[in-house]
This record gives structure tokens, sequence and C-alpha cells, in this order.
């Protein structure tokens, strides 16, 4: 009559005994140096992640994890010389008609007259 082995996918041998250990993903018995520690990528470098797993439930890093090394910014130059900008500006935007430059003063009233 057959049954299943209670050992699992350990192998067991009285003249060389190994511990036996469980697969932390797949609860199967294996042979606790059958077992490989789980690692991912966590910024730059691989991090164990304390499960031992076997060898059918092993996964690869993933290198998307992976952080992105940039190079470094440029070297700035030296007495930049950048555009007066704020000099071409033109004010025909603004809501203010003061800032427009179209308003002219009633010089017997005192009032503001839009052009």
């Amino acid at each position: 009559m057959g049954y299943a082995s209670i050992s699992g996918r350990a192998k067991t041998n009285p003249r060389h005994p190994r511990a036996f250990a469980v697969c932390d993903r797949c609860s199967l018995w294996y042979n606790h140096d059958q077992l490989k520690w789980q690692y991912q990528w966590s910024g730059s470098r691989l991090i164990r992640l304390n499960i031992l797993v076997c060898d059918t439930c092993l996964d690869v890093p993933q290198p998307q994890l992976k952080a992105r090394v940039l190079p470094p910014d440029p070297v700035p130059i030296r007495d930049p010389r950048p555009e007066w900008f704020t000099q071409n500006e033109t004010s025909y935007l603004a809501k203010d008609p003061a800032a427009t430059g179209d308003v002219t003063q009633d010089p017997a009233g005192g009032r503001i007259i839009i052009d």
C-alpha cells in the first residue's frame, strides 16, 4: 500500500543526517541546505527578504526595483550673461490701464481719461 512521504522532498540518510526545513512559499519539506535565501532590489543593492525558498519558488530579483543612477549635472559656466527679459516685456496684457501707458490725466478736473 502506498502512502505519502512525511518527509516530503527531503532526503533521509542515517549515515549523514541533514536537517529538514519547510519552503516558505510552497510549504514542502526539503533539506535545509537545499533552500536558498530570497533577495530583492532595494535602491542600489540587493537585500535579503529573510525567507528560505526551494529552487522552483526562487524568484529572480526584479531589475525595475533597482534605483536609477543619474549622471551629475553639468558644470556651470563662469560669469554667465543672461538676457534681460524684464526690459523686453510689454505690459499690454495687464489689467490695470495705468500699466499700459494709455492713461492721461485731465488738467481741469483731475479725472483719468483712457484713450
